[in-house]
């Protein structure tokens, strides 16, 4: 996969490195090489972390475990999961049955780790009213090969075409079999696929005895156990226009966080054209830079930080009041701070 192409490998013609989550890629980083490593002599335990490119990004993996070495062992084992996983939703690798599934509309006897993915992408369709929809590769599509091409947006005609072709009622996914309904139809699992995949690695590695494990994907992160100092895993949230600047810092254990953005992948300099696309109006979205969100897992809130960039500030925040264990900010393009209630940065 190209870097910063996400699960299916579309990137965009210019990227911005503004808000993110600057998660703790480890104890040590986080909370302070020699305060940790005390911490963790005292428990009688020891930290190993790992970082590759995988899903397009950067991938850390940090895993706390009474043994040095299994530390070490369990924090590449993270990565043959993610290994295994990418073999199975990537949409830029035409082997896979993601790519097989957009490629003939129908996919008989689909692995579990995709029906378990469309299901709850379909879930939070139909939650958020179309506003998130795995179905947007089309709109993605027609905007990426626009931009290449022409370094402008696509023609209005075009827009139209490929929204007929989006539509999550439009899926069927049942008997061992997922379908669609129109031609032409495409799944799109970059925003919530690679969530999945971050929090089955955080259930390999801790069932495997882990103590503690942070997996963190470029703005994505899943965190299992980790409460070696009485607290959870620190994760700060990075101002959208100032980098390195921390507009706060939440406090994560047993959670998901993911933030989506207007800068990740910007098609043009003042971010108007970016790769999220209301799969409802087949334009960017204009009134916000970022969203991030803590639920109960990376896929959740992997699909709720789209939504909520796709819906705003407003009914955004109202969507993340509705679900229960989900909590957000809202950057807004003003870079007002919007809260909801029990957001804790």
């Amino acid at each position: 996969m190209p870097e910063n192409g996400g699960l299916s490998g579309a990137a965009g013609v210019s990227r911005r490195t503004a808000l993110r989550i600057g998660g703790a890629a480890g104890l040590l980083l986080a909370m302070g090489g020699g305060l940790t490593a005390a911490i963790l002599r005292r428990a009688g335990l020891h930290s190993a972390s790992d970082t590759r490119t995988r899903m397009g990004t950067l991938v850390h993996v940090t895993v706390v475990h009474p043994d040095a070495s299994r530390a070490s062992e369990l924090a590449g084992a993270a990565f043959d999961e993610i290994d295994r996983l990418e073999a199975v939703f990537s949409g830029y690798r035409p082997d896979t049955p993601v790519s097989r599934l957009n490629r003939d509309g129908v996919l008989v006897d689909p692995p579990a780790e995709l029906v378990a993915v469309v299901r709850r992408a379909l879930h939070f369709a139909e939650l958020t009213g179309g506003a998130f929809d795995p179905t947007v590769a089309p709109l993605i599509e027609v905007y990426r090969s626009s931009f290449a091409e022409a370094d402008a947006p696509p023609a209005e005609n075009a827009v139209e075409e490929a929204l007929s072709r989006v539509g999550y009622r439009h899926v069927a996914e049942d008997e061992g079999r997922i379908a669609f309904a129109r031609p032409g139809m495409s799944l799109s699992l970059d925003g919530i696929a690679k969530g999945y995949i971050l929090d089955r690695v955080v259930a390999l590695v801790t069932g495997a005895g882990a103590a503690g494990v942070l997996a963190d994907g470029g703005g994505d992160i899943s965190a299992g156990e980790g409460e070696v100092a009485g607290t959870g895993w620190p994760v700060g949230v990075e101002h959208p226009r100032e980098p390195g600047t921390m507009l706060g810092t939440i406090e994560v254990r047993h959670q998901g966080v993911a933030t989506s953005g207007d800068y990740m992948r910007a098609h043009t300099a003042d971010l108007r054209h970016h790769h999220i696309v209301d799969p409802r109006t087949g334009s960017s979205p204009g009134h916000a830079s970022a969203a991030t969100v803590v639920a109960r897992s990376a896929m959740d809130a992997d699909a709720l930080a789209t939504a909520a960039m796709v819906l705003g500030p407003v009914h955004g925040i109202e969507l993340l009041e509705r679900v229960d264990g989900a909590e957000g900010l809202i950057v807004t393009k003003e870079l007002d701070l919007v809260r909801s209630s029990g957001f804790g940065a």
